[in-house]
């Protein structure tokens, strides 16, 4: 029997893709926001790469790892829910301070390309930082 290269691809892609969601506690609109703020950011830091001709490799290597360690945060927090039973509150604890990390160097790249942004949104994004620096600390 001859396989289609795309069924195996859509094979480790599907299976995958259900692995990453079943460790991060499901797709639900925090996981959505934090993947699109994950995004945003790292477009954002390749666009003031290259508007400051500072484009390295080794750099965007390094913003994905980093990015891949957040994720790996977001599954440990929702194992720690899994294990003490407390719901999703660690794991949506979690990927809010990491929206709010994300939020906060957006607002940063946006600053180094020139783009004036409202106070109020560099506040909100800062606020949901510190709130949960706060949660932390309890």
């Amino acid at each position: 029997m001859k396989h289609n290269t795309n069924t195996l691809y859509t094979t480790v892609t599907g299976g995958s893709t259900s692995a990453i969601a079943y460790l991060i506690g499901g797709v639900d609109h925090l996981a959505i926001a934090l993947g699109i703020m994950m995004v945003v950011d790292y477009i954002s830091g390749l666009m003031v790469a290259v508007g400051t001709k500072e484009v390295s490799s080794k750099t965007a290597f390094r913003g994905l790892m980093k990015k891949m360690a957040m994720i790996l945060a977001v599954i440990v927090a929702n194992q720690l829910d899994a294990v003490t039973g407390s719901g999703d509150f660690m794991r949506n604890t979690m990927i809010m301070f990491l929206i709010g990390n994300e939020g906060i160097s957006f607002i940063e790249n946006l600053g180094r390309l020139g783009v004036s942004i409202p106070g109020q949104v560099s506040k909100v994004f800062a606020q949901l930082k510190s709130e949960n620096q706060k949660g932390e600390e309890k």
